[in-house]
């Protein structure tokens, strides 16, 4: 019997909370999403994410991006801010 080799990607989820006006990302991931829990619109570079509303930037199997992204609450939202950002990273890459 012959033996195969079988090339396993592996990878990590990380999870944060994001409560200020600020830039994510700029590290290698694969996949990331952005989960507005908050009770104040939060903007994804251009995109708006009221409550609940989720945003999802996802990679085929191998792909890595080091983009960053800019979470903006804007000027007056100084309470009530909670992005959750999610991030699946490979760890063998």
């Amino acid at each position: 019997m012959q033996k195969v080799d079988i090339n396993v990607l592996k990878y990590e989820t990380d999870f944060y909370t994001v409560d200020t006006s600020q830039y994510v990302g700029g590290t290698d991931f694969n996949a990331i999403t952005f989960l507005n829990l908050g009770i104040n619109t939060v903007l994804i570079e251009s995109v708006p994410l009221q409550q609940g509303q989720s945003y999802d930037i996802l990679g085929s199997m191998g792909e890595v991006s080091n983009q960053r992204f800019f979470v903006n609450f804007g000027t007056g939202a100084s309470t009530g801010n909670n992005c959750v950002v999610i991030r699946k990273r490979y760890i063998n890459v």
